[in-house]
């Protein structure tokens, strides 16, 4: 473990950010990864994420596993590669692995694992699942290995083989898994009699699940593929306005680009929610609710105008808000933010929603793809 001066000036191999609380991980003495990074609350071993890609890759390739739809790749099926060679079924979208989808949790850099959305949660349990039976393996290994090193001791020794000895062979069987039921992706619990069974990619779950899944992700996506089927419209209010200012004050932590004499370095953002009453996707449909106005800020360069690309949709589609209990302000039933961050200060760094921040165009860029918008 490192301490004293020479961990201030390492990053943490998860995230990649300065170590905070660097901790001694149990079962892993390869990576540094601070405290924030370190799974908590889990059946496994290993707390380390960095263990968990390793051990899980190695778990779905050795057995031959794809890691999109979780099921054994058929010797007589084609296989294909997703984005980090991981190999699947070639009939599952690459966009589904879960293995990819694990790795690229890094990009939530300021949020720790215990802290992610719902919608995120489940891969982390199905990453959480591979690393235990990695670890099953592995322990299955070491026991063959010491019986069949007691078993040498015993022939060296001479020594009768009697039954006691060859009773030491329940010891494999008893490390033997049962076989598993088929279980719901989302909530992880056997799946049943009674379920609901998507078209395209025939993967089934509880109704009730799904149909919330659906609901809270706004998106028609199969939660273990990924195969997107469309987007519905969110619990933002339908009579927004969303308005586009370019303003002179450029945003710290990006270089200052060359500008058409029209615009400005830095987009500013006006959102204009009127108060109205809520409807049928929002928590009290019929009750009344606060409007908002909310200012936010984007760099004028090609990752900015990317993202503003994707915000206008993702308002279009009413997903940049909802209402709910204000975190700020203890308020019930106002305009709040759907889990887009946005930076509302010009400076001030992420602890005051402003810039610099240099990793929060790649997690914006995140969350708008868990929400469809890519």
């Amino acid at each position: 473990m490192a301490t004293g001066s020479n961990s201030q000036n390492q990053s943490c191999q998860w995230c990649n950010q300065p170590l905070i609380g660097l901790q001694q991980l149990p079962n892993c003495t390869t990576h540094i990864i601070c405290n924030k990074c370190k799974i908590n609350n889990r059946s496994c071993q290993s707390a380390c994420p960095c263990c968990w890609y390793i051990n899980g890759t190695e778990f779905v390739s050795k057995n031959n596993i794809c890691p999109v739809c979780r099921n054994d790749i058929k010797s007589n099926v084609g296989t294909s590669l997703c984005y980090h060679r991981h190999k699947h079924c070639s009939q599952c979208s690459s966009s589904g692995c879960i293995l990819c989808k694990f790795i690229e949790l890094r990009s939530w850099a300021n949020i720790s694992f215990d802290d992610f959305p719902m919608d995120i949660k489940p891969i982390i349990a199905i990453c959480d699942n591979w690393e235990k039976k990695f670890e099953e393996q592995q322990q299955l290994k070491s026991n063959n290995f010491n019986i069949s090193c007691n078993r040498q001791e015993s022939l060296s020794m001479d020594i009768d083989d009697s039954p006691v000895s060859i009773q030491k062979s329940n010891l494999v069987k008893s490390n033997t898994q049962p076989m598993e039921s088929i279980i719901c992706p989302i909530c992880l619990d056997d799946l049943g009699s009674s379920y609901a069974t998507l078209p395209i990619c025939q993967h089934r779950f509880h109704t009730d699940c799904i149909t919330k899944w659906l609901q809270s992700s706004g998106k028609q996506t199969c939660p273990t593929c990924g195969y997107l089927y469309g987007i519905n419209k969110g619990p933002q209010p339908s009579h927004g306005q969303m308005t586009i200012n370019y303003i002179s004050t450029p945003l710290p932590g990006f270089p200052l680009e060359q500008c058409t004499p029209n615009e400005a370095p830095t987009f500013e953002i006006t959102y204009t929610i009127p108060s109205g009453f809520q409807g049928p996707l929002n928590p009290y449909p019929g009750q009344p609710y606060t409007g908002t106005v909310r200012k936010a800020y984007l760099p004028n360069n090609i990752e900015g105008k990317y993202i503003l690309q994707l915000l206008r949709r993702a308002f279009d589609d009413q997903h940049v808000f909802t209402i709910g209990k204000s975190t700020t302000t203890g308020a019930d039933n106002v305009v709040t933010w759907n889990d887009i961050h946005h930076k509302t200060n010009i400076s001030g760094g992420s602890e005051n929603f402003g810039y610099p921040d240099p990793t929060y165009l790649l997690r914006v860029r995140q969350e708008l793809a868990d929400k469809g918008y890519k």
